[in-house]
């Protein structure tokens, strides 16, 4: 008999997270019994409609809800056992950046207006590696060679709102990568660059992933999932709907709602063929309904979707779906993008 694989432990584990925004329209509920874990050297991608959670599930790991009107009100994220919504804020600062790094989608929230670009890429790595300021220099100015920022050295000494928003982002993304962090959390990473710098900075993120580095990537791009990605989750109106390995979950999706993302994808319409939509409207976080949130929305609804609640359980090997009917879809496939 073969000696048994050690089982590799999660890196990070997000256990039945929730958060929610007090408003003046009443209290909305933006990630509700999230749970995931992420592997040293994985790329776990995530995905679904603009407002669904993804970035504030994202936000939460680091604790960068805006409190009020924000507050985590349930759940644990645990980084090697240790639950970071535990950890005194002295104790966490040590985490941001060094040990978990964040891409945000809007450079400009997280770079300095008030300081030169090349002073920022420094005091980020003196805060936490023991560097000189000219070898961290030095280092700032590879790194934006690397992410495809011309003229390296000159855009060191530039301000951040004298640079491109393309600029800014790839700044953002050479200050994330450069410290070498367990986790990079990368919040739709390349939406401002063109096609040619994306290739090259998803290609960074898979070179560092050798080094057992883990990415959290959200994205509204099913072919950058479909490329870089090891495993996905789906997201929508708060929850998880559906998770698996990527090739899986793209060519036998379980869930309805994933079903009709993948059907949408331009790359999958025929020529002159009317790309398919899903019908209805996102239900608002003020006023979700009873039962499955995407019952209104889905044309194989029952009365029991609409009253009961689907839990995300397991359907087949390393699969997860909410859907009651999930095994229905066993046999259904999805052409992968090419």
């Amino acid at each position: 008999m073969p000696p048994l694989q050690p089982v590799m432990q999660p890196l990070l584990q997000v256990q039945d997270l929730r958060v929610t925004f007090n408003t003046e329209e009443g209290r909305l509920t933006a990630a509700d019994s999230v749970s995931f874990d992420i592997h040293p050297g994985e790329v776990l991608g995530m995905v679904g409609e603009s407002g669904c959670g993804k970035s504030v599930t994202a936000l939460s790991i680091l604790r960068l809800i805006p409190s009020p009107p924000g507050q985590i009100a349930n759940g644990r994220i645990l980084l090697q056992g240790t639950d970071l919504l535990e950890l005194p804020v002295r104790e966490l600062r040590d985490v941001r950046g060094d040990k978990i790094s964040m891409i945000f989608q809007e450079p400009m929230t997280a770079l300095s207006p008030l300081h030169r670009v090349g002073k920022q890429l420094v005091e980020a790595q003196q805060l936490h590696r023991d560097v000189d300021r000219k070898q961290a220099w030095q280092i700032g100015e590879e790194w934006l060679h690397k992410v495809g920022i011309p003229e390296a050295g000159e855009r060191m000494f530039a301000y951040p709102f004298e640079l491109s928003g393309g600029m800014r982002q790839r700044v953002m993304i050479a200050m994330a990568l450069m410290l070498e962090p367990q986790l990079i959390i990368a919040d739709e990473p390349t939406t401002a660059l063109d096609v040619t710098i994306q290739a090259q900075i998803l290609d960074l993120m898979l070179e560092m992933k050798k080094d057992d580095t883990s990415v959290l990537l959200i994205t509204h791009d099913m072919g950058v999932v479909w490329d870089v990605c090891d495993r996905v989750v789906v997201m929508y109106a708060s929850r998880i709907v559906e998770e698996g390995p990527v090739k899986d979950v793209f060519n036998t999706p379980f869930h309805p709602y994933t079903q009709g993302l993948l059907k949408s994808m331009p790359v999958l319409a025929k020529d002159g063929e009317r790309l398919p939509s899903i019908e209805g409207q996102v239900p608002s976080l003020l006023h979700l309904p009873s039962g499955c949130n995407f019952a209104g929305r889905c044309p194989h609804a029952t009365d029991r979707c609409h009253q009961e609640e689907p839990p995300l359980s397991s359907v087949a090997d390393g699969r997860k779906a909410a859907c009651f009917y999930a095994e229905r879809w066993l046999s259904t496939t999805v052409n992968q993008p090419a």
